[in-house]
């Protein structure tokens, strides 16, 4: 063990625990919360801390901060020591043990929540606590140690630490029956004359335009448009209430029984396929113990 930090004035753990709470809001006036006194003190604490290791950790960015690639190092580390401090000091209190996921709305909704119980189970007392955020930014937070797992949409490289694929993802069209003029629907027929839910842009739309556009015998090759949104759950909400088919994730089907709604598959579209993958940070697995044994769990129970 390396004792030399403490042979120096300058660093201890509420000086860490300010610059961690600095680089998380992303500014000291953040931070502080509009206290002026909270705020001479952080930054008072963070030149304190940047004498002692005698590096930049911060630089001015208009009214914020952007931490430099040593202040990103130091703020991850910090991250993970206090949260293992703060677990340990809960065992001792048998105060329950906080565990950050962070997701997109439809991953937290059709894959998280009804895998809660079972989730509970593997980690008894613990707190779930939910992120819903966008796919581009979740992989960083993980690693910077803001949040402990996430469920991002990508391919696993093989060998890769921290990571493991749960499943591939597929869309599929679905439709309330009572909306049906008949039963026997065709993809084509269903995309043209059913009013539809889609999404606001991206690659799914231009997928259903792409197909409908090669369907030169079909008299009619635009969508029948009812509702253009920007979440899953959106176009969930609509095909609940009656008004509307929509595509949806596969994991949707358990809302959606084969009895009430019709469902198309989207083959024909040839769409890509999503692996979607369960990540953690190594790094506070080491310090936190409870997360390596989740991290197995986990990819056991969300796997499908």
């Amino acid at each position: 063990m390396n004792l030399s930090i403490l042979s120096k004035s300058g660093f201890s753990l509420d000086r860490l625990a300010g610059f961690c709470a600095v680089a998380d809001a992303g500014s000291i006036v953040g931070a502080a919360r509009g206290d002026t006194v909270r705020q001479s003190l952080l930054s008072r604490q963070i030149r304190e801390l940047e004498e002692f290791f005698g590096t930049e950790l911060v630089r001015r960015h208009g009214r914020g901060l952007v931490l430099t690639a040593a202040g990103l190092a130091l703020a991850a580390l910090g991250r993970n020591q206090l949260t293992a401090l703060g677990d340990f000091a809960a065992n001792c209190q048998d105060a329950p043990i906080r565990i950050a996921l962070a997701a997109s709305e439809s991953l937290l909704q059709w894959l998280v929540l009804p895998h809660l119980a079972a989730l509970r189970q593997a980690a008894p007392g613990a707190v779930f606590v939910l992120h819903h955020e966008e796919n581009a930014s979740i992989s960083s937070r993980v690693q910077e140690g803001i949040h402990d797992f996430g469920l991002i949409r990508r391919k696993v490289v093989r060998g890769e630490p921290g990571a493991v694929e749960l499943g591939l993802l597929d869309e599929i069209l679905m439709a309330p029956r009572s909306l049906l003029p008949r039963p026997d629907l065709t993809l084509h027929e269903a995309l043209t004359s059913l009013p539809l839910a889609i999404p606001l842009a991206g690659t799914l739309r231009s997928s259903v335009e792409a197909y409908l556009a090669r369907q030169k015998k079909a008299s009619r090759q635009e969508m029948n448009l009812a509702l253009e949104c920007t979440s899953y759950l959106h176009a969930a909400g609509a095909l609940k209430s009656g008004a509307c088919a929509a595509i949806l994730p596969g994991l949707a089907l358990q809302e959606f029984p084969e009895g009430l709604y019709r469902h198309w598959s989207l083959a024909p579209l040839k769409l890509e396929r999503h692996p979607v993958s369960l990540i953690w940070n190594q790094r506070n697995s080491a310090v936190r113990p409870i997360l390596g044994e989740l991290s197995g769990k986990m990819s056991q129970i969300l796997k499908f």
